[in-house]
């Protein structure tokens, strides 16, 4: 048996201990994958963000004998629905139709169902000269349309007509706004001809169409989603008998208008109501509605910080910000919703490692 020298076992000792450094050095190396719990940030340009702020508003209008006031008191208060629009700068267009607007597939003439323009501008922006007297020409249809208003059916025609195809831009919020003083009794005819006017107008009728096939369609329509609605439909009509009888013979209460309005987070108005706050409730809510941005990781709510231009927005479901887990989004209410282009940071710690 070989013995080893003083020498030999120090040797021995320093190879040993070199060996296990490398091994302990080699262990600490960083791999190649990389896992972060830093904070992370979204932040989004107004004109590019994720659920634009692009809106285009498509009004559906009665233009049955009995709407002559309701179709002045729209017109007498349409600046208190468009003035945030044009203070903020957004991007919208501004379309209208009518209740009989239906009668393009009856006839399979589509010019039934193309944009009025008794203004000279079948739709309208921010850039169109004297735009609100442009709005009440357009929006002032008269009182010689078909009594049988089918508000639900015109908006459908109206937005799939070939002609008005300038009008629902890729990625916009859709915001349609029916004002009658009937009930919308959609329904297929085409069996019956084309004077259906003497339809039974029972909820139960099974040639009817119901509020969720027009649900349905506009889902479709907007690329809009259970978590994500690109759209909304609010509604000015007959909410009960007191405004039936003040309004007088031939108006009904309406429960479909309701029903959709519920189903797409739109605004329910009375058309015995003042006009110029639900105006003014319908463009908040749009403006609400069409300011959503979903965040790309999932936060933990309690560190969200945001800033519009710099300035941080408090967290406030009447003049701020909320957060909604079930879309892992951000919303602004009030007057904390932001002008066009603005600067909008979102910064929060994720929840998991990237």
């Amino acid at each position: 048996m070989k013995t080893l020298t003083t020498n030999q076992n120090y040797k021995g000792l320093f190879v040993n201990a070199f060996i296990a450094s490398s091994l302990v050095m080699t262990a600490c190396q960083k791999s190649n994958d990389s896992f972060s719990l830093l904070s992370a940030q979204s932040t989004f340009k107004q004109s590019t963000a994720i659920v634009p702020r692009k809106i285009d508003i498509l009004w559906v209008i009665d233009n049955s004998g009995s709407m002559s006031s309701s179709q002045a008191n729209i017109a007498a208060n349409f600046n208190s629905f468009i003035n945030t629009f044009k203070t903020k700068n957004y991007d919208f267009q501004i379309g209208v139709t009518t209740t009989d607007a239906y009668f393009g597939y009856h006839y399979n003439n589509n010019n039934y169902s193309t944009l009025k323009n008794n203004s000279g501008y079948s739709i309208l922006d921010k850039n169109t000269p004297n735009l609100t007297n442009n709005f009440i020409a357009n929006i002032t249809q008269g009182t010689a349309g078909n009594g049988d208003e089918r508000a639900f059916m015109s908006m459908e025609h109206t937005l799939q007509n070939p002609l008005n195809s300038g009008f629902k831009r890729n990625g916009s919020f859709l915001s349609v706004i029916i004002v009658s003083d009937e009930e919308d009794f959609s329904h297929y005819d085409y069996q019956n001809g084309i004077n259906s006017y003497y339809f039974s107008q029972n909820y139960s009728d099974p040639t009817m169409y119901s509020v969720q096939h027009y649900v349905d369609f506009l889902n479709t329509f907007t690329n809009s989603s259970a978590q994500i609605k690109n759209y909304s439909v609010s509604s000015i009509f007959v909410q009960d008998s007191a405004c039936q009888t003040q309004l007088g013979s031939g108006r009904k209460i309406s429960t479909r208008y309701a029903q959709i309005s519920d189903a797409t987070g739109g605004v329910k108005a009375s058309l015995c109501g003042n006009f110029a706050t639900s105006l003014q409730s319908i463009s908040d809510s749009v403006l609400a509605l069409s300011s959503v941005f979903q965040l790309d990781r999932e936060p933990i709510e309690s560190t969200i910080s945001i800033t519009v231009n710099n300035v941080v927005v408090p967290q406030s479901a009447t003049n701020g910000w909320t957060y909604d887990v079930t879309t892992n989004s951000i919303a602004f209410h009030g007057n904390a919703i932001p002008p066009a282009d603005a600067n909008i940071a979102v910064n929060f710690d994720p929840k998991t490692v990237k």
